[in-house]
């Protein structure tokens, strides 16, 4: 894979805002009816890398023995059960590492719950849930390993309690609107620009004003990265369909791969791409 499109280890705005205490607590307050006011009581422990080549958009934290693992997606994905999982199992190993987990006694761990906050373009439903047992390949009445994900539409006049609630969530949607207008108006080609406006903007109107002035370049680089890839993949899906693999051939490709049926490295050679440029299109 091209490095420069690489997301690897980067985190989204989203998660960075998570990165305060302050906001997490009031993120947590907000999905629970609780009022805790202490920062401190807030224990952050998110992942060191994510699973798969995007940016790190996970953020977990403990707290009163509540796991809350928050994944933030500007795109539809209905493996984030499965995704979750795996982040999961991996706190999970690290919080009890230093127990045996052979011993007779129980080794009791944090209650977790998990959230993905939507924000992409496709119309989706103000909230929704997604199970593991949904990806089971023979369905189960009563699936003896279950994941529960609550999904929340947090684009505007979506969940507006929720904005009510926790006031840096609602003034990331707002700053997320300045920057799709800016892009709208700007052009994609003039990505940096529009971008560096819209937190001016932003700025000006005291949305995330703190957090913006502090970390601005931070914040460039990140949604640079974010939106230059995401036209990348554009432009490699718009390069194939040109030179002749319909849409319908490739979707059927990629269900092969996804029911098992065949190796991504013959579905790319079918679709006469390399494997990471399936791989990727593919996610």
């Amino acid at each position: 894979m091209n490095k420069k499109f690489n997301r690897e280890y980067r985190s989204d705005v989203f998660c960075m805002l998570l990165e305060y205490p302050e906001n997490a607590l009031s993120l947590f307050n907000a999905m629970n009816e609780s009022d805790y006011t202490d920062p401190d009581v807030v224990e952050i422990c998110t992942m060191e890398n994510g699973v798969s080549l995007t940016v790190r958009n996970d953020a977990s934290f403990i707290i009163d023995n509540i796991l809350s693992l928050y994944e933030h997606q500007s795109t539809v994905c209905p493996n984030m059960p499965l995704r979750i999982l795996y982040y999961v199992s991996d706190i999970l190993k690290r919080i009890t590492s230093q127990k045996d987990i052979f011993d007779r006694k129980l080794v009791k761990i944090p209650t977790p719950r998990f959230v993905v906050f939507y924000n992409g373009n496709e119309n989706q439903p103000e909230r929704s849930v997604q199970r593991l047992s949904d990806a089971f390949m023979q369905p189960a009445d009563s699936p003896e390993l279950e994941l529960i994900c609550h999904v929340y539409n947090i684009n505007p006049g979506n969940n507006e309690n929720l904005f009510a609630k926790c006031r840096f969530l609602y003034e990331y949607m707002v700053f997320i609107e300045y920057v799709r207008e800016n892009i709208a108006s700007y052009g994609k080609d003039n990505l940096t620009e529009a971008l560096s406006d819209a937190i001016d903007r932003a700025i000006k109107d005291n949305i995330l004003k703190d957090f913006l002035t502090e970390k601005r370049p931070e914040v460039m680089k990140v949604m640079v990265v974010d939106y230059t890839y995401e036209r990348r993949m554009e432009l490699i899906k718009q390069d194939y369909i040109e030179e002749g693999i319909e849409r319908g051939r490739f979707e059927q490709l990629v269900e092969l791969v996804k029911d098992g049926l065949i190796k991504i490295s013959d579905a790319a050679n079918r679709a006469k791409m390399s494997v990471e440029e399936f791989e990727l299109l593919l996610k």
